[in-house]
């Protein structure tokens, strides 16, 4: 890649993470400005009706709850949450662990376990993105088997244009849209934060604020082993889709090289040019001033 084709890539990159810094600000900061209050008002209300409470005893206490609940940890004399480290559990952290998607609810607080996942996952994520190329190839090849095989010989470029819509669709309504419709049901979410939970797993960015499977249910096995299968299947996809998006975007870039190739031939060349006309004319000079002598 040619350096004013990667300068201007990262100027755009640059540019569209500065535009999308401005949005999450205007969309969030006013929340969190309101939570901020709420939470604040809420302390010194109680504060005023427990007189028998330091301010500093209250805050150790609230302290104390949110890094437990910053480990996904319930306790009080009413509740308790069911176990994050379970051998269901775990094995669903090893597997957000060795997918790169890490949702960030559940983490290691110990030495050991932090030193282990650490090792762990160097070793499984690269056996994993073998796994899920291995998987892109195979429904790559299915899509090109489909892509390829014509139902109608009147409407070649029709069919082949209807089938580069089809299959996508396909592919996003069976591993996105059905899913989404699932976890909503299964998990009392409504079908947009059902959607954003599957777009947020599947594209292993993985912020951690939905996550399936939180409650102690009598199903929860079944159901964390085949939402692992999806996740596969869609790591898969998604994949292939993005490798898609950026064979797209590397085309653009390519074309950008070329124009910059050309412009500096041009530029070459027409300097050769000159050189070689500066040239000529000494030559022809020299020759001038021999005759005349």
């Amino acid at each position: 890649m040619k350096k004013l084709t990667l300068f201007l890539l990262g100027l755009g990159i640059a540019v569209y993470v500065l535009i999308g810094g401005a949005v999450m600000m205007a969309l969030e900061s006013s929340n969190e400005s309101d939570t901020k209050t709420t939470s604040r008002s809420t302390f010194t209300n109680f504060l005023a009706a427990q007189t028998c409470v330091s301010s500093a005893e209250l805050e150790t206490f609230v302290k104390a709850v949110i890094t437990a609940y910053d480990q996904g940890i319930i306790a009080t004399e009413q509740t308790d949450s069911a176990s994050l480290w379970d051998y269901v559990n775990s094995v669903f952290f090893s597997m957000t662990a060795v997918t790169t998607i890490g949702y960030g609810n559940q983490t290691p607080a110990t030495s050991g376990g932090r030193a282990f996942i650490v090792v762990f996952a160097l070793i499984g994520i690269p056996l994993v993105a073998v796994f899920l190329s291995g998987i892109g190839d195979k429904i790559a090849g299915l899509t090109k088997s489909f892509q390829e095989k014509q139902f109608s010989k009147n409407h070649e470029v029709a069919e082949h244009r209807l089938k580069a819509v089809i299959i996508p669709i396909t592919g996003l309504v069976i591993l996105l849209f059905v899913p989404a419709a699932i976890f909503s049901a299964v998990e009392d979410w409504n079908y947009g934060e059902a959607l954003y939970y599957c777009l947020i797993t599947l594209t292993t960015i993985g912020f951690g604020d939905f996550v399936i499977g939180t409650q102690d249910a009598t199903y929860r096995l079944a159901y964390r082993l085949l939402t692992l299968i999806w996740i596969m299947l869609g790591l898969a996809y998604v994949a292939a889709l993005i490798s898609q998006a950026q064979a797209m975007y590397t085309q653009v870039t390519d074309k950008i090289d070329t124009k910059v190739q050309k412009d500096d031939d041009k530029k070459t060349n027409h300097e050769g040019s000159k050189t070689k006309i500066v040239a000529a004319n000494g030559e022809e000079g020299k020759r001038t001033g021999i005759t005349e002598l």
